[in-house]
């Protein structure tokens, strides 16, 4: 409960009570369309890793910084890891297919074969950390999201991923080349 001089307030979900002497006074809050609540949702998670950056290089530094976001990144990608374990490239992407349109992604899979080899390309039509980063001026999160993912499955030998366009360089769309790991 909150105290104002003589008014004392408190609020439940959407609605906000205030008390002046013996009277009661509720005041409800704006109701948001679903739509709109989903991408406040969706911009909010897109941009937790890159305001997460924006800290700790502020914080320490920018050498530190970004060493410290990089450590933490591969804590959380290892931690991640089990969830692929004798998992085929192809069913890795294709689990994510699944679950990103939930956070605001639009994408698509194709499957090719090189070198009697199955490979996938991931098609990323709309990237929710790239539209949020855009919208608040901050820098694209491509070096600090997609780079590290790269990075990581390489070190971890999930896969080997290849940039092929770019969005952020005026492409219609991230598409990356993924090849299964062959160590």
């Amino acid at each position: 409960m909150i105290s104002v001089g003589c008014r004392k307030s408190f609020m439940r979900a959407n609605t906000i009570y205030i008390k002046k002497g013996n009277f009661m006074k509720k005041i409800i809050g704006k109701e948001l369309p679903w739509e709109q609540q989903r991408e406040m949702l969706i911009t909010t998670a897109a941009l937790k890793l890159p305001l997460l950056y924006q800290t700790l290089t502020a914080a320490y530094g920018e050498e530190k910084g970004r060493q410290i976001y990089d450590e933490l990144y591969e804590a959380n990608y290892k931690k991640r890891l089990p969830q692929f374990k004798d998992k085929t490239i192809v069913d890795v992407i294709a689990a994510e297919i699944d679950i990103f349109p939930a956070f605001g992604w639009e994408m698509w899979m194709e499957t090719d074969k090189e070198g009697g080899v199955i490979i996938c390309y991931e098609h990323l039509v709309r990237c929710p950390h790239l539209e949020a980063t855009r919208k608040y001026k901050l820098p694209d999160p491509c070096s600090i999201l997609c780079e590290l993912d790269c990075r990581m499955s390489a070190k971890y030998k999930l896969g080997v991923w290849e940039r092929v366009s770019h969005l952020p360089s005026g492409d219609t769309e991230c598409c990356f080349k993924i090849k299964p790991w062959h160590g």
